[in-house]
């Protein structure tokens, strides 16, 4: 179940696709890898929870691998890049960057694309 009314599921995920776009424009290659299990986000809202089941690319940028998700919080959605090794992300252990809202402007979601790839450094006051 969709808990929010200020944006669709669609909407939600066109911004996630902006979100690959900038990985790649940034340097980031789509590679094509069969994952050994289902990419599978479940999040918490209130006494409910929203499941995706996703079919997102993963990136290579620099010897690390790199793939769009989310978390779903009271209020809104957030975006979240995932990030780690070949072996962590076969093994569906990686780690995650600071999760960021779906409603920024394009300069600031670009921010923070570069952010996660530590492209550039979060903020001091972040």
């Amino acid at each position: 179940m969709w808990p929010y009314e200020s944006v669709t599921r669609q909407e939600f995920e066109s911004i996630k696709d902006v979100v690959e776009t900038y990985i790649v424009m940034l340097g980031g290659n789509k590679v094509s890898i069969e994952l050994p299990y289902e990419q599978r986000t479940r999040s918490y809202v209130g006494n409910d929870f929203v499941e995706n089941i996703s079919t997102r690319p993963v990136f290579e940028y620099k010897g690390e691998y790199y793939r769009v998700d989310e978390v779903c919080f009271p209020g809104k959605p957030f975006i979240v890049i995932e990030y780690g090794t070949y072996e962590e992300l076969i093994n569906n252990v990686m780690d995650e960057a600071d999760p960021f809202p779906y409603d920024l402007t394009e300069d600031e979601l670009l921010k923070e694309v570069k952010y996660s790839l530590g492209i550039e450094p979060y903020p001091e006051n972040y």
